[in-house]
């Protein structure tokens, strides 16, 4: 289902059927279903709806309550409380498609927006994939289940992907794992992936994707240079082997990472090199933002703090511009990880802990973070840690 907003009449349409709504009522709907399946803190819709004015959090409660009851005849809407946390708007997408579009059937059909889906992520194009999967019905197209969990993933909604029984903890296991690297310290999280490698609750390319991919950035972090720069040897084996062409940046940008981390200058600079060279025949979003940020550690590391500043906020906001929620919080992350390893203090500390604790709370890391760990933990503890795992 999808709703027009005419911001001139403060109008909101669904089909032919239309409701007049005030102001504050219309821009917080507008937000909401902007940011569809996610939950908001009313403090963080305060911000978004009222940013230049001092309501009460009760002021919230009152629209919310104004806008269930013009709603309550779109039976596809539901504007549900988080309990302890906030709201989200949620469509139901229990109402099948209308014999009308029968291109949703049409397997050619589905074919051409799985692919288009697929340039979508490779670009990182976020906000691409959210505007197609809002306009479903319009077009009479159906979604790949697995886009639709992805979505919630990008999206960075940790309420959903915490809390939801639609789809078993086993299928989310991948994707929270992802966050955990944002959530707790290099040497907590180590663990917990070894053993999600050992376990049988990853599909195959899960864990191979675990195994040449995330965990090469985490063996740095925590000081096992020499363990990652073997784990890349096979990494470059398996995407030879298995021709994973798509993968070629970020492993440059995750080798780059392992460098900055325990190589030497020389062997930084040659990898910046490269991946310069490479993404200017690929401007792929998502790498240019790692990449900017890479370059602000580089110069983090070479004592060059003032020019490595604007470096590291400028791909901090291009990762911001891509909506894609865990790259974003990872890397704020790991400006703050390679700010303590090499001890730097004083005001761009400050600065940047308060940058990941206000993208942090944007996503409901203090309420569900510590949840997320300890689902994961329970999950996982059967298995043990495995420091010599067969490839994939």
């Amino acid at each position: 289902m999808s709703l027009q907003f005419d911001e001139g009449t403060y109008t909101v349409t669904r089909r032919t059927d239309s409701i007049r709504l005030l102001a504050k009522e219309f821009a917080l709907l507008h937000f909401l279903y902007e940011n569809k399946e996610k939950a908001f803190t009313r403090s963080q819709l305060l911000d978004r709806v009222w940013p230049l004015e001092y309501p009460v959090e009760r002021t919230v409660d009152d629209h919310v309550y104004r806008l269930r009851k013009k709603l309550k005849r779109w039976e596809e809407i539901a504007l549900e409380t988080v309990r302890g946390y906030g709201y989200r708007l949620n469509i139901r997408s229990n109402v099948a498609i209308l014999p009308s579009n029968p291109s949703a059937q049409d397997q050619e059909m589905r074919e051409v927006i799985h692919g288009l889906f697929r340039k979508y992520h490779l670009y990182g194009q976020g906000k691409s994939m959210l505007t197609l999967l809002d306009q479903q019905e319009a077009l009479g197209i159906e979604i790949d289940p697995f886009y639709q969990l992805y979505i919630h993933f990008i999206q960075g909604d940790l309420a959903w992907l915490i809390t939801t029984t639609e789809i078993p903890f086993e299928k989310r296991l991948y994707w929270l794992l992802i966050f955990t690297h944002t959530l707790i310290e290099p040497s907590e999280s180590l663990p917990l992936y070894e053993k999600a490698l050992n376990s049988s609750a990853l599909s195959a390319e899960q864990l191979r994707e675990l195994r040449i991919l995330n965990i090469v950035e985490v063996y740095a972090e925590v000081g096992q240079y020499e363990r990652a720069k073997a784990r890349l040897i096979e990494t470059y084996h398996v995407m030879e082997q298995d021709e994973l062409i798509h993968f070629r940046l970020p492993v440059k940008l995750s080798a780059l990472y392992v460098e900055l981390w325990g190589g030497s200058g020389e062997a930084v600079e040659d990898k910046m090199a490269a991946l310069r060279s490479g993404l200017k025949d690929a401007p792929y979003l998502r790498e240019i933002g790692r990449f900017q940020v890479m370059e602000g550690l580089w110069l983090l590391r070479q004592g060059r703090i003032r020019e490595a500043e604007p470096r590291m906020d400028d791909g901090l906001d291009v990762l911001k511009m891509t909506l894609n929620a865990p790259l974003y919080l990872n890397s704020a992350y790991q400006i703050l990880l390679f700010m303590e390893h090499h001890r730097i203090e004083g005001r761009l500390r400050t600065k940047y802990r308060q940058v990941y604790a206000g993208i942090s709370k944007s996503y409901g890391v203090p309420v569900y973070g510590q949840q997320i760990v300890d689902e994961i933990r329970t999950f996982l503890s059967p298995f043990a840690p495995s420091s010599d795992l067969p490839l994939i």
